[in-house]
């Protein structure tokens, strides 16, 4: 049997997402510390930008 041949005018896009943990002493976007999730209170080093409220902007 013979391959068929097709004319398409799709193009394979292939992207590649990598997830990392930096050892920083604040988040990235904002001042927040980064705290011990085994020994930190729940919600206790979040602001607004942390959360993604609507309005605000993150700072680089």
């Amino acid at each position: 049997m013979r391959p068929e041949k097709h004319d398409t005018a799709f193009e394979a896009v292939i992207g590649l997402e990598v997830h990392a943990e930096m050892e920083t002493a604040s988040k990235m976007f904002c001042a927040c510390p980064v705290v011990d999730v085994l020994t930190a209170e729940p919600n206790t080093a979040v602001c607004p930008v942390c959360t993604g409220m609507p309005g605000v902007l993150p700072v680089v």
